[in-house]
């Protein structure tokens, strides 16, 4: 067993959930507690992503490395351009670095919804258990991840199309000399056409918020959870909004006390190799340009880790709540899943 139900030490977590609906006050405490009794998994949960950024980013940093490398080397100064198959290959990375991140996360947010959500109702789980029921549903979860991609992409899409026609109208009317007064109109509606696509997308990301969640808690499909999402945040997006916009203030000044703390480190090695004389082009100085480099990746992958597992314990405080809500009663899950059987929807 993978799952065992446990008491909490005193001032930790308490081992089940409220008996009723939480305040604004109790969603961050509870969600603070939560992290805090179960810091560890949900670290080691969210330093999959974490690592797999690092290495994309990596490979990507690497082959730029290697192509200016043996310039900065011969004390030459970087082509402005790169040959037709390196920046082919450069693209390449970048639009295959998608599929890899959307499957990563289709692991990722699952396996993080069922550690949080099962430790808010005083269960242990495993790093092996979360992430096996990631994988045994993987199909269902990469469904769940693409389709709110779509809800964004498409509209998008359309706003890509309708400013680009409106720049080519623009454009010819210069080149055929008519005023072009009426064209300017287009700056402020291209203004307003963005406003309003953050204005959506932070809309669909609350209505969207604990799809996950209800996914992996109640077992169902993509398209299910969706709207099992939007049901339980119907009316409650402010709520929801002002917990994830303190847990962001949070970690943001997580993310600067991490940046600060490498800032001062560096400035101390920076110090330390003025005065053991490292000059710029040596074997030395390009050593502690690296290493610097390898510490501010570390620095990234450590806040993103320590953001991934704040979000996801603080959903599954959210999803928890709104059922509490809208249902009235909280089932627990089973201790074990059920094994899918052949040809089960996803």
């Amino acid at each position: 067993m993978n799952e065992v139900p446990y008491s909490a030490p005193v001032g930790s977590t308490p081992p089940s959930p409220p008996p009723g609906p939480l305040t604004f006050g109790q969603i961050l405490d509870r969600t603070y507690r939560l992290a805090r009794a179960n810091c560890k998994l949900f670290l080691g949960i969210a330093s999959v992503p974490s690592a797999a950024i690092f290495l994309l980013f990596a490979a990507i940093m690497g082959c730029v490395l290697v192509m200016v490398g043996p310039q900065i080397l011969h004390d030459a100064a970087p082509p402005s351009t790169f040959p037709t198959y390196q920046t082919a290959l450069l693209v390449c990375l970048g639009f295959l670095a998608y599929p890899i991140l959307f499957a990563v996360f289709a692991l990722y947010m699952p396996a993080a919804s069922y550690a949080a959500t099962q430790a808010n109702q005083g269960v242990r789980v495993t790093f092996g258990a979360a992430y096996s029921l990631a994988r045994r549903h993987f199909w269902r979860y990469l469904w769940l991840m693409i389709l709110p991609a779509l809800f964004v992409i498409v509209p998008l899409v359309v706003i890509v199309v309708l400013i680009g026609l409106g720049t080519l109208l623009l454009h010819n009317q210069a080149n055929l000399g008519t005023d072009p007064t009426a064209m300017f109109f287009l700056i402020p509606l291209a203004v307003l056409l963005y406003v309003g696509m953050i204005v959506y997308c932070i809309l669909l990301m609350l209505r969207f918020a604990v799809a996950f969640p209800a996914s992996v808690e109640e077992g169902l499909t993509a398209w299910a959870a969706l709207q099992r999402s939007a049901k339980l945040t119907k009316k409650a997006k402010g709520r929801i909004f002002l917990v994830l916009l303190v847990v962001y203030a949070v970690m943001y000044a997580v993310n600067l006390l991490f940046i600060l703390i490498f800032v001062l480190l560096a400035a101390i090695g920076a110090g330390v190799a003025m005065l053991a004389h490292v000059t710029q082009g040596s074997p030395a100085f390009f050593i502690l340009i690296g290493l610097a480099a390898l510490g501010y990746l570390l620095v990234l992958v450590a806040c993103t880790m320590f953001a991934y597992a704040a979000y996801s314990t603080t959903l599954a405080v959210l999803y928890h709540d709104q059922r509490l809500r809208k249902d009235g009663q909280l089932l627990a899950m089973p201790a074990t899943l059920p094994t899918p059987q052949p040809g089960e929807a996803v």
